[in-house]
């Protein structure tokens, strides 16, 4: 069987993010243009989508997406980590449409609960 280079650092890389990936590892970034809470990865990133209601003073969290090779890994934690805690430090009321962000959400309601619309 005849395998390319290019599978080969694939299966590495696969290798190194399921055996050595650690969650303090990485930066999450907030690119407002994109409206977005972001890791980039390797060839891809890690994100949380929002959007704001500017008139109510309230940010939607509405999808989060994380590559494959590094779902299980902490990253999308830390993506709704820090979109709750921008919410909380601008004083900014919090709907949660994506289900990724609400399960952190329930799992942490006490530091988050006076934000959060139902």
């Amino acid at each position: 069987m005849y395998v390319t280079g290019k599978i080969t650092h694939s299966r590495c890389l696969l290798h190194f993010a399921r055996s050595s990936f650690c969650s303090k590892a990485f930066t999450v970034e907030h690119d407002r243009e994109r409206s977005e809470f972001n890791v980039k990865l390797h060839n891809s990133k890690a994100f949380l989508n929002y959007s704001c209601d500017k008139p109510n003073r309230t940010i939607i969290l509405n999808h989060t997406e994380v590559p494959a090779v590094f779902q299980g890994k902490g990253v999308g934690k830390q993506l709704a980590e820090t979109a709750l805690q921008y919410a909380k430090d601008k004083d900014l009321k919090v709907k949660i449409i994506c289900e990724f962000a609400n399960k952190y959400y329930n799992e942490n309601k006490e530091r988050f609960e006076n934000n959060i619309l139902s």
